[in-house]
């Protein structure tokens, strides 16, 4: 155990591969718990619609790393050499491509068991994007109180960020009702399925009275 310490110590790769894991490790198990509350028995499922929005989350990731730079580039004025550009563009492509297919695995599983998992996808990014704009439009407005505008190309980054935050915001802005109003839409329909199957019981009974 203190080679353990003291290795972990001495090389911090040895103690994010330690940290890192456990910490994922435990927000999957926190993640579990709601998500067997809402479909009970649907482990695998459940286990399915949390790595189909990891996966959708690295892929969005993908995707913002492979475009700011290029927008960078275009409103800066900076030229990279095209084998970066052809580089940036395709890790732009393999973000887009693996969120699109995740997406499409997601939509498959079961309404319920991907419900929470969906819940907390959508809400982490409202969170980021909203959190990203304001911080774009105070160092925007900071950057002209404090008299920075002299510098060339000041505006570039609160303008892209501010972009950034404003389309992930818009983006998740009313998506976050879909699943809770499906498993409603399910659940009203399986209690007016006996209302309904009762109206031929009582015109049979009334023709009999007749």
């Amino acid at each position: 155990m203190d080679m353990l310490i003291a290795g972990a110590q001495g090389s911090p790769t040895v103690l994010y591969g330690i940290i890192v894991p456990l910490l994922l490790l435990s927000f999957l198990s926190l993640l579990f718990i709601p998500s067997l509350m809402a479909a009970p028995g649907k482990a695998r499922s459940i286990g399915d619609a949390v790595v189909c929005y990891l996966l959708q989350a690295f892929g969005v990731l993908l995707m913002t790393v492979g475009s700011l730079p290029t927008f960078y580039s275009v409103l800066a004025g900076v030229t990279y050499p095209g084998g970066t550009y052809f580089g940036l563009l395709l890790v732009f492509a393999s973000g887009g491509g693996l969120f699109l297919w995740q997406d499409l695995r997601a939509m498959r599983l079961d309404a319920a068991a991907r419900s929470v998992s969906a819940a907390v996808f959508l809400a982490a990014f409202r969170l980021i994007g909203q959190i990203t704009l304001l911080l774009a439009i105070l160092s925007f407005m900071l950057s002209i109180t404090m008299g920075s505008t002299g510098v060339a190309g000041w505006w570039i980054m609160p303008l892209l960020m501010a972009i950034y935050g404003g389309l992930i915001s818009w983006c998740t802005r009313s998506s976050t009702t879909m699943w809770p109003g499906s498993t409603a839409s399910v659940g009203s329909a399986m209690k007016a399925t006996p209302a309904r199957a009762q109206t031929p019981v009582k015109s049979a009974s009334a023709k009999k009275r007749r």
